[in-house]
């Protein structure tokens, strides 16, 4: 396979990627589905601390006022990574 045809494919696979990212987080942000402090840990693979000195950064998105996290907010942080 010629370089110049492999790029194509990578390019390809990358938009498939991007396009079905957007598709999950419309998704996300329609249900408005919301992750438990326990759920973003496991997710993200930092510890609560680590996540909440994060937030207080500004480098993670904050939780609601109920102290879950939009499953919306956290694949767009995922995704801008």
């Amino acid at each position: 396979m010629s370089e110049a045809a492999l790029l194509q494919k990578i390019e390809a696979l990358t938009s498939g990627l991007d396009a079905l990212t957007s598709a999950v987080l419309l998704m996300a942000q329609q249900k408005g589905a919301r992750l438990t402090s326990a759920q973003v840990v496991e997710r993200v693979g930092r510890t609560r601390q680590t996540i909440t000195s994060m937030v207080r950064r500004g480098d993670f998105p904050e939780p609601c006022t109920d102290g879950r996290w939009l499953l919306s907010d956290i694949l767009e942080w995922e995704a801008k990574r």
